[in-house]
């Protein structure tokens, strides 16, 4: 039998009052970075809630904590089905709701299952189950709570080894230490989380230390990244294609007295190049022949049994014009490159005319420069999630180059939430991290984490940057999600073990 409820602050809706602004708070930190500390504290009324609500109520406030938090942090999405989807605000906003409830569920899971299972020593009860659910949970947007800590380059560094689940493990654990020690005065669990934070702290600024001396000694590429700020009517213009295309290449002339290798962001290119073709002529070819060897976003298109194949494709031409590599993005976005059940369904179209018909791509590749740098591409989403990244190093890239188009989002959050996801894949692969977007941010990012020069948004600027080359094998390239791999099995023999142990009590 559950038992029965303990109300937080006296009442039901002094519960629900305590979700809507701890729900509220994540969702701020996930939108503004500078309120990273905000996360350290906001999760503790959630645990709180979790320990003193029976299973079903805890769920329930959980979730309407999450779908708060969600609904502000991602409400960029109601633009994206907008201008990406090409829907009318009514179903725009339609849309908006499943993926708000659906994430937020995710930490009406968290307070469920701590609930359920109870308080245990060290108050590790919620970091383990807050780790689990972040590990197992099927998320559209893969956001995790150490993704807030974006600008605090020392508490990066455990992502090579655990990806981001160590330090949320970290967070949430201070969370519940503080919940433990204002209500029970206990003071053994703030200390023993205290020193994995601290241990985190300088532990991260050693090896950040280390990288960097790694790094100066490592051979260097000189490249130009551009960004045009072509925006989305000007963009999908057919009459202002070869335009575009000139504004691209004036820029680039200018840079290539001084880098090695220049590049564009995602689909720069408008005009399908033939999967067979190896030099492409006349207005298939952006730049017939760049000063400098170049990687730029396109569109290639090939035969399959099935029949048309069209791809987002990343592709590397020497300064003959000659391709000399080819990647095609594998992790389709949906409702923008392709239309979830369309081809059963042919009809929903109609609702979303201007949503894309890509295929994904058959592996991972790389983009090998004449001179022998190898580069590991990834195509916008491919970015905030590891899975891409950890191929392409596997495969041999010394360096990740990301080309995306974030134009689609706005002078929204949406362009900043995607960088802060993204750089983790530098401190994961230890490797250094372009990222090539069209209306910004365009960025680099060191092995270390460290933005090393970043272009604000809606401007056509260039930047010039110096990346390493660099060989390392990290844990989590080889490995994965171990850690929390870890955790989860933890969890599970807790879980079982603390509910026999309460079921046995007389």
């Amino acid at each position: 039998m559950e038992p029965p409820d303990r109300e937080v602050g006296g009442g039901r809706w002094s519960a629900s009052l305590v979700a809507v602004v701890a729900g509220f708070a994540l969702g701020l930190s996930f939108i503004d970075f500078r309120l990273w500390l905000v996360p350290w504290v906001a999760v503790a009324p959630l645990v709180a809630l979790g320990e003193t609500q029976a299973p079903r109520r805890a769920w329930r406030l959980g979730w309407l904590a999450g779908s708060v938090g969600i609904g502000c942090a991602f409400v960029w999405l109601v633009h994206a089905f907008r201008v990406f989807g090409g829907f009318p605000l009514p179903v725009a906003l339609f849309l908006f709701v499943p993926p708000v409830a659906w994430m937020g569920l995710q930490i009406g899971v968290f307070t469920g299952l701590l609930a359920w299972v109870g308080r245990w020593p060290l108050a590790l009860a919620a970091p383990c189950t807050f780790t689990a659910v972040e590990l197992v949970f099927p998320t559209l947007f893969p956001w995790r709570l150490a993704h807030t800590q974006y600008a605090v380059v020392p508490l990066l560094q455990s992502g090579e080894i655990a990806g981001p689940y160590l330090l949320g493990f970290a967070m949430v654990w201070m969370n519940a230490a503080i919940v433990r020690l204002l209500r029970d005065r206990e003071w053994i669990p703030i200390v023993a989380a205290s020193g994995l934070v601290l241990a985190l702290a300088v532990g991260g600024a050693w090896r950040a230390a280390a990288v960097q001396q790694l790094r100066a000694a490592a051979p260097a590429v000189r490249v130009g990244v551009v960004q045009g700020n072509i925006g989305v009517e000007r963009k999908g213009e057919r009459a202002m294609f070869r335009r575009n295309l000139d504004d691209y290449r004036s820029l680039s002339v200018a840079i290539s007295d001084t880098v090695d290798l220049l590049v564009w962001p995602e689909t720069v290119a408008q005009r399908a190049i033939p999967t067979s073709l190896d030099m492409p002529s006349g207005d298939l070819h952006p730049f017939p022949h760049p000063p400098r060897p170049l990687v730029f976003g396109g569109l290639a298109v090939g035969e399959a049994r099935e029949g048309r194949r069209l791809h987002n494709s990343a592709f590397m031409v020497d300064t003959n014009g000659a391709i000399r590599g080819r990647y095609d993005k594998r992790v389709l976005v949906p409702f923008g490159e392709y239309l979830p059940l369309a081809d059963r369904y042919p009809w929903l179209r109609k609702w979303s005319p201007a949503t894309g018909r890509f295929s994904p791509g058959a592996g991972p590749a790389l983009l090998t420069t004449p001179a022998g740098a190898r580069f590991g591409p990834l195509i916008c989403y491919e970015d905030v999630i590891p899975g891409p990244a950890r191929e392409a190093v596997a495969l041999g890239a010394q360096v990740l180059v990301n080309l995306t188009n974030d134009a689609w989002y706005g002078d929204t959050a949406e362009p900043r939430q995607h960088q802060a996801l993204a750089l983790w894949r530098a401190v994961e692969t230890r490797r250094d991290f372009i990222r090539s977007t069209n209306t910004g941010l365009t960025a680099t990012i060191s092995a270390a984490g460290v933005v090393l020069g970043e272009l604000p948004l809606f401007v056509a600027a260039t930047q010039q940057v110096e990346v390493r080359l660099l060989d390392l094998t990290t844990f989590y390239t080889a490995w994965g999600d171990v850690f929390g791999g870890m955790v989860l099995a933890a969890w599970v023999i807790g879980a079982v073990s603390y509910r026999r142990y309460r079921v046995t009590l007389p």
